[in-house]
């Protein structure tokens, strides 16, 4: 009822604004340009992959983990199910090292480290992009060089041509009950103000069949029970310019979720009981002057709050259920400048505060808060040729407790330094070479979480390597075509990990961890130009190899053996053939075969998997609006896998799309 109130005033707010009645308005003609724009990946010094609004289109499941699943080096990790947790690992660092922002906003979650990003919807993302190290972009909040890697997520920008409001509706329904109902609507005030306003409501009951196979003894069909969802997600920006081109912007994010957690199917016991409760809010205030100034300024300010709520009805304790509540909340504010003392020659500078805290209502909890600072200085020098980036990172990290001893205190100095030298211009060819000294801190779980937690631990530090090349070219027949090749090293130490102690009960939380990771990509993509009447071919395919090793103790049996859930192969392709206004998509991902634990014997292996989707697109007008109709099947071949040892994933599905615009 609270969502549905929530919405309610939204709505009302929104449609308030937009009768205002409109005074400034200017009406210019249609230009058509041709010609093909460089793309920011081609020319990016660090690994750069990015998927359009036209290619987010294409492949099936409109969430942020159904994207980014498509570029090399991930591996995603999915416990199953519409409402499955969905984690990502950039070339094999674990979920901690990856920061995940939408229009420069970092989602945060201090107490995991972890995003799930089954949670984050694209129904309006312009872009989806993945940086190994950080976006070379040096006008960027601090935050952006705290992590390995980066996923960022940017919002499509309102266009007003015609009208001063645009809308998007959408209904999505299909195989396990799913009902995936979304709605957008921006307003234009007058030439400096406009709003846009969105939510998405996803329920679904999550049931679909699968195989239980133990030996020879048994074979039979069961179907996967507690994985259903319901969820809201509304999101609302308000934007001013100004007549010098800077901009100012609020935008709140809301989302909330009721959903099962489906547990291990386990040899007599596929059952599970287990509830999840969501409830996520932040807004941010940004402010930021024009790109092309010699001086420029950004600023933000953002409060989040989250909510979480466990339930397990089948614990053996003394109440006979287990029901842990969490609350965390971040005040934030972030001041970056970038100033162009030449044309060649720029450096930014840019500091970051923020609290974070977490309190629950487990026995004797610590109920830790967290301050954190962190400073950046970067420099940038770019001749007609070469390009030269570098940075540094000032971390420092205290924090205190309720109760029991608080983790000491931390400060840390990160560098990080990219070269590009670019042979040609036009093909283009730019060879690339990135380092970046980064770590994570240990979460609030790491440390204090009861009977597992050490507030002793040390943070994971991270050293990368990365050394490619990117070209790009234009032919006769070929729009666009590029192809790209790294090869990288990574090499973390002081890993934390969980480790028994008195009994296999109780576990606790120690740095004893190293990693090596040696590894190669390779990415093309190519786009035909028209031919035989408007046909048009896509393909884009990526390939990652990568061999992550235990190198902690060499008495180990799992001395020189790959990391659990890594696989060493994976690879992926997207397929496209247009027909004028009709699309027809292919998209195929591969994993190969992993271990679950760090012995890599074949009784701890998990099979390699392969998936294929396929969907139709088909979109026309209807007097000035845009009508979309697009059928989806996923899992064509209904091949049973998993990605989580017993977490087995959903068979074939079906899924209907329609959509009505005036965009």
């Amino acid at each position: 009822m609270k969502s549905i109130v929530v919405v309610f005033l939204l709505c009302i707010f929104t449609f308030n604004l937009f009768s205002q009645t409109i005074k400034d308005t200017v009406e210019i003609k249609e230009v058509t340009i041709t010609g093909s724009k460089s793309r920011k990946k081609d020319k990016s010094l660090v690994p750069m992959q990015t998927l359009s609004r036209i290619e987010l289109d294409k492949i099936s499941g409109v969430s942020a983990a159904d994207a980014v699943k498509n570029f090399s080096g991930i591996t995603i990790k999915d416990y199953g199910g519409l409402g499955g947790l969905k984690t990502v690992m950039v070339r094999s660092l674990g979920a901690n090292h990856t920061g995940v922002f939408i229009d420069g906003v970092q989602f945060s979650d201090a107490a995991t480290g972890q995003i799930d990003l089954g949670r984050i919807s694209t129904e309006n993302a312009g872009e989806v992009s993945l940086f190994v190290g950080q976006p070379s972009s040096l006008c960027q909040p601090a935050r952006y060089y705290a992590s390995a890697s980066v996923i960022s997520i940017q919002s499509l920008s309102p266009i007003f041509v015609h009208k001063n409001y645009s809308f998007k509706a959408s209904y999505k329904t299909g195989s396990f009950g799913l009902k995936n109902t979304y709605f957008s609507l921006q307003n234009k005030y007058n030439h400096q103000i406009y709003s846009h306003f969105s939510c998405t409501y996803v329920n679904a009951n999550g049931e679909y069949p699968y195989r239980l196979q133990y030996g020879s003894g048994l074979d039979t069909t069961l179907w996967r029970n507690n994985s259903d969802i319901e969820s809201i997600n509304i999101n609302f920006s308000l934007t001013k310019e100004f007549s010098d081109s800077s901009k100012m912007f609020i935008k709140s994010y809301y989302y909330w979720s009721n959903r099962g957690l489906p547990g291990a199917v386990v040899y007599y016991n596929p059952f599970s009981s287990q509830r999840l409760w969501n409830m996520d809010f932040f807004t941010n205030l940004q402010y930021k002057t024009k790109e092309a100034k010699r001086l420029q300024w950004l600023s933000n300010l953002k409060y989040s709050q989250n909510r979480l709520r466990y339930l397990d009805p089948e614990y053996l304790n003394q109440e006979g259920k287990l029901d842990n509540q969490y609350l965390q909340q971040e005040y934030y504010v972030s001041q970056a400048m970038l100033y162009k003392i030449t044309d060649s020659l720029n450096f930014s500078i840019a500091l970051d505060l923020f609290a974070n805290s977490l309190s629950a209502n487990l026995y004797q909890y610590a109920q830790p808060i967290r301050l954190s600072s962190l400073s950046s200085f970067s420099i940038n020098y770019a001749l007609r040729k070469m390009e030269i980036n570098g940075s540094v990172l000032a971390t420092a990290v205290k924090e205190k407790t309720l109760t029991g001893k608080a983790a000491p205190s931390r400060n840390e100095l990160s560098p990080s330094f990219s070269l590009g030298y670019k042979f040609f211009n036009q093909p283009s060819l730019l060879f690339r070479f990135l380092y970046k000294d980064i770590f994570r801190m240990p979460t609030f779980n790491d440390l204090y979480y009861t009977l597992l937690g050490n507030n002793h631990l040390k943070p994971e530090f991270t050293k990368q390597y990365n050394l490619g090349f990117t070209g790009s070219a234009q032919a006769k027949f070929l729009h666009y075509i590029s192809f790209k090749a790294d090869v990288f090293y990574n090499r973390i130490s002081d890993k934390i990990v969980a480790i028994p102690t008195k009994n296999l009960f109780v576990w606790s939380m120690h740095n004893i961890g190293m990693v090596e990771t040696k590894g190669f990509e390779v990415q093309t993509h190519f786009i035909t130009k028209p031919f035989l009447q408007n046909w048009k071919l896509s393909l884009q395919s990526n390939y990652t190899f990568q061999k992550a090793i235990d190198v902690t103790n060499s008495l180990s049996t799992s001395y020189k053996q790959q990391i659990p859930y890594m696989p060493y192969e994976t690879f992926s392709t997207m397929f496209s053939i247009d027909y004028k206004k009709i699309s027809l998509n292919y998209n195929f991902l591969f994993n190969g075969f992993r271990y679950i634990l760090g012995e890599n014997t074949y009784q701890n292996m998990i099979e390699a998997w392969k998936v294929t989707d396929f969907s139709i697109l088909s979109h026309f007008k209807i007097k000035k609006n845009d009508v979309k109709f697009k059928i989806e099947i996923s899992n064509l071949f209904n091949k049973q896998y998993e990605v989580i040892k017993s977490f087995p994933m959903p068979g074939r599905a079906f899924y209907f799309t329609f959509t009505l615009s005036n965009e």
